[in-house]
């Protein structure tokens, strides 16, 4: 090739291309299986695939066609989750029967597609007829369960037949009556309607999910409601409706962990099985319920159930948070208080430490006095001995007010210069910068004593 290709500009072409089932020229059979693997069974079925092709198959391929022998033809297809083998058959016999071969490369095929890895989800028989009176003695062959049975028309012309049920061997039943249309709309028909029910069933896959889901629910929903009338009669303390909200939390959030995946599945299906009712254009019959009448009697009901399971599961998971955000608003507020009631006490505290420390400094003054003139007393009653007209007593109590007023403005002093100099360190270690945030370079400093002198 001349062009540099990206490495998915084949893959994404591909993808635009509608793969149609295989040519049914009436009377034909096809035989369709839907199955489910697991990551072991992914490995296998990449083996037996191979296999079939004699040479290992690509990774990435999702379709594949190749023929068994003497006209049976094996088509493969993978999806997101669950991998389609169709098995056709021309058939010389004008009246099809509904056994399954036994004998023959049809019924090896059978054998190899019924024995591949994985669990079956959905198993198909069709049969296609060229009109509707060589349909009916196979449809009263068929043993349809006449409250179930559907029938319409399609695109127009092409008139089905089925009750979507599983029969004895294992496989539903359908019957298409082309009358008339070619054998390409009756391809693109065949394809739409098992796509349409074989999403129907990887749909409903997700059912059960949400039935056990909203068993769960309930559960976890009473326990909420519990512990909302704790929260609000108060009757509980913090601490264990914390917890007992913390572990409803955790169960919510596990539920949607288990179930999210499969029921968003679920609601992308039904969007493809609605394209497709809708791509079929459906004609009722008298007498008979139609494909639309089927869906929307027994499908769409199981797909609001899953799309309620999932607003509900929201809608608890909402609740839960706000019990969360209103029992954490309490909390707060407590502590809130217990902090100003703190603060209130340690208020009272440190007043009362001051009032005590003006009533030490005041003590603390008198000592300070009382042994100021203690000291001063013993040269004055030496100089009272060598002098006798000199009153040492009458100096002392001269001096004893005026020491007292020196100490006690001493002590002050002292400690409102303790008191500036602890503020400073405060300032310095918040702020390391501003210890130099006023101080004037040496030009400015001698310029201003030059104009001082001047």
């Amino acid at each position: 090739m001349r062009l540099h290709e990206h490495v998915l500009r084949r893959q994404v072409v591909n993808e635009m291309h509608l793969r149609r089932f295989a040519r049914l020229d009436p009377p034909a059979l096809a035989i369709q299986t839907v199955r489910l693997l697991d990551d072991e069974q992914w490995e296998k079925e990449w083996s037996v695939i191979s296999d079939l092709r004699g040479a290992e198959l690509d990774r990435t391929a999702r379709h594949m066609e190749t023929g068994w022998k003497d006209a049976v033809r094996i088509a493969w297809e993978r999806h997101s989750e669950a991998i389609t083998t169709t098995l056709t058959f021309a058939t010389e016999n004008k009246n099809p029967e509904w056994n399954l071969p036994l004998t023959g490369p049809s019924a090896e095929a059978l054998t190899w597609m019924e024995e591949l890895p994985g669990s079956v989800i959905r198993a198909t028989q069709i049969v296609v007829v060229t009109s509707d009176s060589a349909a009916a003695e196979l449809i009263e062959r068929a043993a349809f369960h006449p409250a179930h049975l559907v029938s319409c028309v399609v695109d127009d012309a092409i008139r089905i037949w089925s009750d979507f049920r599983i029969h004895a061997e294992g496989y539903g039943r359908l019957v298409v009556a082309t009358n008339g249309a070619s054998v390409d709309e009756v391809s693109r028909c065949i394809q739409r309607v098992q796509e349409l029910g074989n999403y129907r069933n990887l749909a409903l896959l997700g059912l059960p999910t949400a039935r056990h889901g909203w068993n769960v629910l309930d559960e976890i929903e009473r326990s909420l409601d519990e512990t909302g009338r704790a929260l609000r009669d108060s009757s509980r303390t913090d601490d264990s409706l914390l917890a007992s909200l913390s572990s409803l939390t955790a169960r919510l959030l596990t539920l949607a962990s288990e179930t999210d995946s499969r029921l968003s599945a679920t609601a992308a299906y039904a969007e493809i099985v609605a394209e497709r009712l809708t791509d079929l254009v459906v004609s009722r019959l008298p007498g008979f319920q139609s494909l639309s009448d089927f869906t929307g009697r027994r499908f769409n009901p199981a797909v609001r159930t899953c799309r309620d399971f999932q607003t509900r599961l929201a809608q608890v998971s909402l609740r839960a948070a706000q019990f969360t955000a209103l029992l954490r608003a309490r909390v707060e507020t407590h502590i809130e208080n217990q902090n100003a009631s703190l603060l209130a006490s340690m208020d009272r505290s440190v007043r009362m430490q001051l009032r005590l420390q003006h009533l030490v400094e005041g003590l603390s003054a008198v000592a300070v006095g009382y042994y100021a003139l203690g000291l001063i007393g013993y040269p004055l009653k030496a100089a009272e001995k060598a002098f006798p007209p000199f009153s040492s007593v009458i100096v002392l109590g001269g001096l004893a007010p005026l020491v007292a007023v020196i100490a006690f403005f001493s002590i002050a002093y002292a400690r409102r210069r303790a008191v500036a100099d602890a503020s400073v360190k405060s300032i310095r270690k918040e702020n390391p910068d501003s210890g130099g945030m006023h101080r004037q370079p040496p030009e400015a400093a001698n310029s201003h004593r030059t104009k001082s002198e001047e």
